[in-house]
């Protein structure tokens, strides 16, 4: 009984170092794009932090010189990476209801601090009022930023 006791503590201590390192976590690649030269904001929010996160930061609509559209989240944009699956999103709310497709659009995954521009394919509908930053590890929101 001692010996499977040591095997089973031993398994469990190899299940949580592995786990925590964050080399063996494979992290998805941030799809943000860089732009040069002037952009002009839309449309504009302040993240409120959730699920007690540190959220920080703005989440924008933005035009650049070329006429192409943007989703930009700030300089000074901050979050929990810790989890690997960190999403944007635009929401008709200020919830994510993953269960109602036309609630929701996926922008991008963003997985460090700082200034992100994700080029979208045209100025969004208008039903999306809400910038969502989504744990997707967890299913839990991370900041809500209404943008008006």
């Amino acid at each position: 009984m001692k010996t499977v006791n040591r095997i089973f503590f031993i398994l469990m201590l190899l299940l949580m170092v592995t786990s925590c390192d964050n080399d063996l976590i494979e992290m998805p690649a941030d799809n943000s794009v860089e732009i040069t030269g002037d952009f002009e904001v839309l449309k504009s929010g302040t993240l409120i932090r959730q699920s007690g996160t540190n959220t920080m930061g703005m989440v924008q609509v933005v035009e650049d010189s070329s006429g192409k559209f943007f989703i930009r989240l700030s300089e000074n944009f901050d979050t929990k990476f810790s989890t690997g699956t960190v999403t944007v999103y635009l929401s008709t709310s200020s919830s994510l209801r993953l269960e109602e497709n036309e609630s929701f659009q996926l922008i991008g995954i963003v997985n460090k601090p700082g200034q992100h521009f994700y080029e979208l394919n045209d100025l969004p509908d208008t039903k999306f009022t809400h910038g969502i930053i989504w744990c997707g590890a967890a299913r839990i929101p991370f900041g809500n930023a209404l943008i008006e």
